[in-house]
Order: C-alpha cells, then sequence, then structure tokens
C-alpha cells in the first residue's frame, strides 16, 4: 500500500468518526429525519465543488449507466445508514458502544462481499481477523 492510499484511508477514518461523534451530539436536538436531509444536502455541496474544481481543470467525467445505478446504491445505502445511525443515537446508545460494534460489523460485512462475490482472497489471516472482529464487537457491547 503506497503512501497515497494510507492518507486517503485515514481520511475517510477521520471523515467518518467526526460524522459519528456530529451525528451522536445532535440526537435529540433535531428530528432524525431532519439531521438526515441537512446531511444530504451537505454531502452533496463536497463532490459538486470537486467536480467544479476538474471540469475547471479540463478533466473529462465519464459516466455508464452501470455506474450511475451503482453511485444510486451508495447515496441510498449511506443515506440509510445515517438513518439507521441518527435513530441508535436518538434511543439513547453510546457512541463508545454503538460505533465500534456498527462498524466493526460493516467491516466484516464488507469484505465477506468482497471475498464471495469479487472473489478476493481468503487467507487464514483474514479468518483470524474476523473471529477477532467478532471477539472485539463482543467486548465492547458486554464491557
Amino acid at each position: 500500500m503506497n503512501i497515497s492510499t494510507l492518507l486517503f484511508a485515514l481520511g475517510a477514518a477521520l471523515s467518518v468518526a467526526f460524522a459519528d461523534f456530529f451525528l451522536k451530539l445532535s440526537a435529540n436536538r433535531i428530528s432524525t429525519n431532519l439531521i438526515t436531509l441537512i446531511y444530504a444536502i451537505t454531502a452533496t455541496a463536497i463532490p459538486t465543488i470537486w467536480i467544479l474544481i476538474d471540469k475547471f481543470n479540463g478533466a473529462s467525467l465519464t459516466f455508464t449507466r452501470e455506474g450511475g445505478l451503482l453511485g444510486v446504491l451508495v447515496g441510498i445505502s449511506f443515506g440509510l445508514a445515517v438513518v439507521f445511525f441518527s435513530l441508535t443515537f436518538a434511543s439513547g446508545a453510546n457512541i463508545s458502544i454503538a460505533v465500534p460494534a456498527i462498524r466493526l460489523v460493516a467491516i466484516v460485512v464488507a469484505s465477506a462481499l468482497g471475498i464471495f462475490i469479487l472473489r478476493e482472497d481468503f487467507t487464514w489471516r483474514y479468518a483470524l481477523g474476523v473471529a477477532l472482529t467478532f471477539a472485539g464487537i463482543y467486548f465492547v457491547v458486554t464491557r
């Protein structure tokens, strides 16, 4: 893995961490459906600016029907994630328990999709990692 990939991953991790934190702070201060709408509107601004910068710099945009459909599925998935995170926090869940449990399950599901659907490598180290992840979920939830 190169340094750019690591920096992008760190940026993604920090962005998700702050999103979770701010979502927890918003719980019971705003309706869950309204925070989801505000999230969606705000989240649209960043890629819009990115596209405008790229177009200004002469970059071309690629669009296929399949890519567009997958983009819609990404949007639906993230939108539902925000809905369920909002409801989780509004119901009183601690961020220190809910976020690790949810994220770890998401990691296992996403990586399993990579292995079973995309035919990515499955190794004993991966299997050990999954086992340790489930152990981690248990310890976080039952602390």
